[in-house]
């Protein structure tokens, strides 16, 4: 990634992506959202700049909503949702055929876990590579409070039956 671009997503500064994307219209090009941008302003912008950046996934398999999910910033699961068609990117594959809503549920961030089920309330269904599911992962991983938080959205949305 370009140094410039690098300082900028590091410190959020908005002002010197367009400065940036204004001198080469390229740059954007060779960045991705999922090198772990910080700031909901900058992500924000870079999504308006080049929206397929949303659907990338790095080296390791995550897009950026993965990342976001796994880090618990709520901020930036809720713009990337916003700005992308939410059910489709809460859908998005990667390492281990893991969705966000898996890593929000293995890494406990219940708010995450809330906005990711309330885009695709289907997720639930969505089991792993090792055919394990959200609840499966909860359990596995001590993460009582996904656990119930789970539950509480299953009964919510009449999808007891998944249980079975």
């Amino acid at each position: 990634m370009d140094p410039w671009l690098f300082e900028a997503s590091h410190t959020g500064d908005v002002d010197q992506l367009c400065s940036l994307v204004r001198e080469n219209d390229l740059i954007l090009d060779v960045a991705s959202l999922v090198n772990g941008y910080d700031h909901v302003n900058f992500v924000t912008e870079i999504l308006k700049l080049k929206m397929e950046l949303a659907d990338e996934l790095n080296q390791d398999g995550f897009s950026p909503l993965h990342i976001a999910a796994a880090r618990g910033d709520v901020d930036i699961v809720r713009q990337l949702l916003k700005m992308k068609v939410g059910h489709r990117l809460c859908l998005v594959r990667g390492r281990e055929e893991r969705i966000p809503l898996h890593y929000s549920v293995i890494k406990g961030r219940s708010e995450v876990l809330k906005e990711l089920f309330s885009a695709c309330p289907d997720s639930i269904k969505e089991v792993t590579a090792r055919r394990e599911s959200a609840l499966h992962l909860a359990v596995k991983n001590s993460r009582f409070e996904a656990f119930k938080l789970l539950m509480q959205q299953l009964k919510r949305s009449n999808k007891e039956h998944i249980l079975n």
